[in-house]
């Protein structure tokens, strides 16, 4: 279960990283239809980099992983709301990501 909850939250945060490359090079991904601003490609970065630390704390057992997840999935989740149609699935992603989370921080 370790390795699954871990692999869910590397995969994350390496989709967030297409947020940051469309906001640099934006004819480098066609399929994603709507133009990131350098801000938001900032804030997608910040994202999986929030993901990545989770998943560094959650196999390192540190406490504060569940906070990092949980910042990570609802900073996804707002980001999800800007690119409704390319990242609509990301949704399901981020609410796996909050249900193993939240059990997690008591």
């Amino acid at each position: 279960m370790k390795i699954l909850i871990s692999l869910l939250l590397l995969l994350h945060a390496i989709l967030h990283l297409m947020g940051l490359v469309k906001a640099f090079y934006t004819d480098f991904l066609p399929t994603i239809s709507r133009k990131i601003s350098i801000s938001e490609g900032a804030l997608w970065f910040a994202c999986a980099v929030l993901l990545i630390l989770a998943n560094v704390y959650f196999l390192n057992d540190y406490p504060f992983w569940p906070v990092l997840s949980i910042s990570g999935a609802l900073l996804s989740q707002f980001l999800i709301t800007l690119n409704w149609e390319d990242a609509k699935y990301g949704t399901i992603i981020n609410l796996l990501i909050l249900a193993v989370s939240f059990p997690a921080l008591t």
